[in-house]
């Protein structure tokens, strides 16, 4: 098992410079590439604020898709802009009916 003590990548992840050793102990068969938080602690922050976005554009989708039914449906009582508004029309409590 090789084990790297000095790593030297380019750009394009070409080994321009190694350093390591040869192991053959027990703990050969242990040892590993082990992640800490802070190595995957961006990819799950991503992560977190696409299934927020998702969230958030499937409630702006079902409260679309509540409202669109009343947003398409018009007052009943326009006010007409071809006769004069008069005092009895403003003053008439029974103009609804």
């Amino acid at each position: 098992m090789k084990i790297y003590t000095k790593i030297i990548l380019d750009r394009n992840n070409n080994i321009l410079l190694e350093h390591f050793y040869d192991y053959k102990g027990r703990l050969g068969y242990a040892m590993g590439i082990h992640y800490d938080y802070k190595s995957t602690r961006s990819a799950k922050q991503m992560q977190k604020q696409a299934k927020r976005e998702k969230k958030l554009a499937e409630r702006r989708a079902k409260r679309e898709a509540k409202l669109g039914d009343k947003k398409k449906e018009e007052p009943v009582n326009k006010i007409n802009t071809q006769e004069p508004i008069t005092l009895d029309f403003i003053t008439n409590p029974n103009k609804d009916k």
